[in-house]
């Protein structure tokens, strides 16, 4: 069991934002640029701390079982699980209220940010390895995770996509992949080289989808469209594969321990593959469906190291 902590910024924004330190304004459908009579009529906003909340916590258990079938491997199979309890979230309680959004119940205020501890996460995953040194020549590691996470929140500034509605918001979290591969894996061939891999093999992560626009009036532009959950949208898969080839020249007649120098060539991303790391989730951008970021592509590095 682990308790959470907020951290110094939450608290920071509990004691600025009290509406005479630090007054922070929201200007609907502004004018370019804002007048400083808009602004002034413009009530301020909050943050509050909820006094239900509490201090988040988190479950972790697990179960596992390992066999060795060589002198020097084994393989195993485990199922872990996760549960978040009373997870920090932030909810606008002076929103406008359906269905008409209209003036917020509150017009002392603008938004009202709440920070409460409501949010709930419920993971599961099972996982099949390898590990060891299955011959002489060879060692390793690989592993297969069959995963599922869901949750209500990502964190203590997470608003949710209605204020009146943040159970709705329960889908797959931001880092729910469901499928991951990995392998690491050595080839010592004596005295001519070494050779080195690593392989992963990931499902991509979810990706919001959103309607781009403040329909509810909130503020905050995270409304989705209708009927749809959020992190509907799957995101693009991960595959990288990574390899090393090195030498080691011995400068001495002495053993392996005298000075020597390890030439080594170093790939990554052999493959070259796109990985993406950034969708857009916005139905009214042009680039609904598209990545606008990425990883490295493919490079090559030449590393020379001298041990004395």
């Amino acid at each position: 069991m682990f308790f959470d902590r907020t951290g110094p910024s939450p608290i920071s924004d509990l004691l600025h934002f009290d509406g005479i330190r630090l007054k922070r304004f929201i200007v609907p459908n502004p004018n370019f640029p804002a007048t400083e009579p808009e602004i002034a009529a413009t009530p301020t906003s909050v943050v509050i701390l909820d006094p239900r909340a509490i201090i988040p916590y988190t479950i972790q258990f697990g179960i596992g079982i390992e066999r060795q079938i060589t002198a020097n491997s084994s393989i195993a199979a485990n199922y872990s699980g996760t549960r978040g309890i009373d997870l920090f979230r932030s909810l606008d309680i002076n929103a406008p209220m359906p269905p008409s959004f209209g003036a917020r119940p509150n017009p002392a205020f603008g938004q009202e940010r709440q920070i409460q501890s409501d949010g709930y996460l419920k993971s599961n995953s099972f996982q099949v390895s390898f590990q060891g040194r299955p011959t002489r020549f060879l060692t390793g590691q690989a592993q297969y995770t069959l995963g599922k996470t869901y949750n209500s929140t990502s964190g203590i500034t997470y608003f949710p996509a209605s204020s009146y509605s943040p159970n709705a918001d329960w889908s797959r979290s931001d880092n729910d992949i469901r499928n991951k591969f990995d392998l690491l894996g050595t080839a010592d061939a004596g005295k001519w080289f070494d050779f080195g891999t690593a392989l992963s093999l990931y499902t991509g992560k979810p990706v919001n989808v959103t309607t781009g626009n403040d329909d509810n009036r909130d503020g905050l532009p995270l409304d989705r469209p209708a009927g749809v959950p959020r992190n509907s949208l799957h995101g693009p898969a991960y595959v990288n594969l990574d390899l090393n080839l090195a030498h080691t020249f011995l400068l001495t007649k002495a053993a392996r321990e005298g000075p020597s120098a390890t030439l080594a060539i170093n790939s990554f991303n052999v493959l070259n593959h796109e990985n993406d790391v950034a969708y857009v989730g916005v139905v009214s951008s042009p680039f609904f469906g598209h990545p606008i970021a990425a990883q490295p592509p493919r490079r090559m590095q030449l590393d020379l190291e001298f041990k004395f």
